[in-house]
């Protein structure tokens, strides 16, 4: 009822679905089948090893690509162009032209060399990966009278000494394993 309300509000409304195995890649068709009657667009998302306490095993991750094959079976899609450098779903559109599925695929395909997202957390950190170990405080920044362009600099200067590559790292064997909390940085 809140999705629809959403909508009926004229709120886009994206449905993210992060697909674990066992748990419910037998739901991949019957989500986008619904998705696609209610004109809703969709995100399939590998799952993640976010946060320190979601009990991430690779094992329990579907690639995008045997996701993508599941859709396929039962539906012809065509890629999209992305909307923007560094947008992190691969979008595609149903040939019969009712409404679009995209897929992130953050463990089997890293794009951390092409993000540009970044995050402020609720206690005013701007954490620039969503698999971080920490963030920057903004506050000592904004509560000093800064102005916009001086903090405009600042965040800048922040993104610009990133070297945040954590999903590459764990493709190498190489991340670390404390993370920020999803609840702490959003999704």
């Amino acid at each position: 009822a809140g999705i629809h309300a959403a909508r009926d509000a004229g709120l886009p409304v994206k449905i993210n679905c992060v697909v674990r195995r066992g748990v419910n890649e037998d739901q991949i068709l019957p989500l986008a089948a619904w998705c696609r009657e209610e004109r809703f667009v969709l995100r399939f998302i590998e799952y993640m090893d976010v946060g320190n306490h979601n009990r991430w095993q690779a094992g329990c991750v579907v690639p995008v690509a045997e996701i993508l094959d599941i859709l396929q079976s039962a539906h012809e899609i065509a890629p999209v162009d992305p909307a923007f450098r560094g947008e992190v779903a691969r979008r595609y559109r149903y040939a019969d032209g009712k409404g679009e599925v995209g897929f992130v695929s953050s463990i089997t395909e890293p794009f951390c060399r092409d993000c540009n997202r970044a995050r402020l957390t609720a206690d005013g950190k701007l954490v620039t990966c969503l698999f971080a170990s920490g963030g920057t405080d903004l506050r000592p920044v904004l509560r000093s009278g800064t102005s916009d362009d001086e903090l405009a600099k600042f965040i800048g200067s922040v993104w610009a000494r990133r070297e945040d590559r954590y999903s590459e790292l764990r493709a190498e064997g190489r991340a670390h394993s404390e993370k920020v909390e999803m609840s702490y940085v959003g999704g």
